[in-house]
């Protein structure tokens, strides 16, 4: 009876989901902060969730987190536009709105180049947040005795919000030791698709699914990009440059999306450029382009979820109270989504303008996260050091953003719970889909 009310209850959340993601376009389309996307900001809205199982303490949490808001992770963001601005004036082919936009720019590029891919204050305060959150929901994973470990990309910005997260933890819990790590090693848990890492997966050749490029589905979608153009070009041809649209539109989505991460008086006025209907469909184009970059990581980045078992099970064995915290990228995030098919997100329809129902990138905005939070009888620990633990009672529960989630179709022992040993044979199960192990 137990397990028909459980898989009554998956159906509903998968036909709830389904529900939800029909209206993906209205969602965008009403939802500037959806509509950036990858540039979205971190929504710090307290979010329900259900109580722990009678008798049940949280005593362990496994955390992947992406970067807080920062600059354009790229100078071409700031730089190209401010290029084919300067190129056009000085033949006299801007419009009266286009001067107006080099003018903002102008000053703005200044010191934005300077800054490009830094951490902004609120990527330091969203990182403040989720910690301040996390210990306050999990008081049981950082009491006494409890230990944190956080591991860091190589980009600043990532070791600048993991040191944000951890100074805010040390502050709540100072009796607790906490470790912050970043090195070549650490890249299996924070980066791994990183070209340079050594340590990197090999696997099957994984074939993107739909043979249109990138390009051409931004031309199909949106054909009047040179409405855009001619409100700050007189020559919609001319002022390309020898670019291409596409390259173009890309990177004056990030600009227009991005600018919300920036300190207030950094900010440029760039109302009037894109329409919400334009912006619209603007980041459908970039979420198209976002699953094709990556999908080839679902081999590289398995290596998190290893990681993620692997500590998990040393903590459970230690009977060790704490934290396992990881520090990265949207691209890791995302991928992590699809290899564990976290609300069908491993979903691919056969037609391409469909994939926004399954694989949407406001997902991940800054400062994203998922976590793994793991509970045990209250006392648990204490008793695993002793020899009288069961790790046969541990369940787990999936945050993503906060947000209690699921692993597609596995079931749930009870509400949200999964049992660790079920989730763990489905985690593995998965990653070998994407792994060729030397076993």
């Amino acid at each position: 009876m137990r397990k028909s009310i459980s898989t009554l209850l998956l159906l509903l959340a998968v036909l709830s989901a389904w529900a939800q993601r029909t209206n993906v376009r209205e969602e965008v389309r009403a939802d500037r902060n959806k509509c950036s996307g990858l540039d979205g900001l971190y929504d710090c809205t307290p979010q329900a969730l259900s109580a722990a199982p009678k008798g049940y303490e949280a005593f362990y949490v496994s955390h992947y987190g992406r970067h807080g808001s920062r600059y354009a992770y790229t100078p071409r963001t700031y730089g190209m536009i401010v290029r084919m601005l300067k190129a056009e004036n000085e033949k006299d082919g801007l419009t009266e709105f286009g001067k107006q936009i080099y003018a903002r720019m102008l000053a703005f590029n200044e010191t934005a180049e300077l800054h490009v891919g830094d951490l902004t204050p609120l990527g330091w305060e969203q990182h403040q947040y989720i910690a301040k959150t996390m210990i306050h929901a999990f008081p049981g994973a950082f009491g006494k005795g409890a230990r944190v470990d956080a591991v860091s990309s190589p980009t600043p910005r990532s070791i600048v919000s993991m040191g944000s997260f951890c100074t805010q933890v040390a502050r709540l819990r100072p009796n607790i030791a906490v470790y912050e790590h970043q090195g070549i090693y650490e890249m299996q848990a924070t980066r791994p698709n990183n070209k340079n890492n050594p340590l990197r997966y090999q696997g099957p050749e994984l074939i993107i699914p739909y043979a249109e490029s990138s390009e051409d589905y931004f031309l199909r979608h949106f054909p009047s990009y040179k409405e855009v153009l001619a409100r700050m070009f007189k020559d919609t041809d001319r002022c390309l440059g020898g670019r291409t649209p596409f390259e173009v539109f890309f990177q004056l989505y990030m600009l227009v999306g991005g600018m919300q991460s920036l300190p207030e008086d950094r900010r440029v006025d760039l109302d009037g450029l894109l329409t919400p209907e334009e912006f619209a469909i603007l980041w459908e184009c970039d979420n198209y382009e976002r699953f094709r970059e990556y999908y080839g990581y679902k081999t590289a980045c398995s290596a998190i979820y290893d990681d993620m078992v692997g500590k998990a099970d040393a903590h459970i064995a230690q009977g060790e109270r704490g934290a396992d915290l990881r520090f990265g990228h949207d691209h890791c995030l995302m991928t992590l989504l699809m290899i564990a098919d976290i609300e069908d997100f491993d979903t691919q329809p056969a037609d391409n303008d469909e994939l926004c129902y399954w694989f949407y990138t406001f997902r991940s905005p800054m400062a994203a996260n998922l976590q793994l939070v793991f509970y045990a009888p209250k006392g648990w620990p204490e008793k695993q050091r002793k020899g009288r633990g069961d790790p046969a009672q541990i369940l787990v529960k999936l945050l993503l953003n906060g947000e209690e989630s699921r692993f597609g179709k596995l079931e749930t022992a009870q509400g949200p719970y999964y049992k660790w040993e079920d989730l763990k044979a489905y985690l593995q199960a998965r990653t070998h889909l994407f792994v060729t192990y030397n076993d």
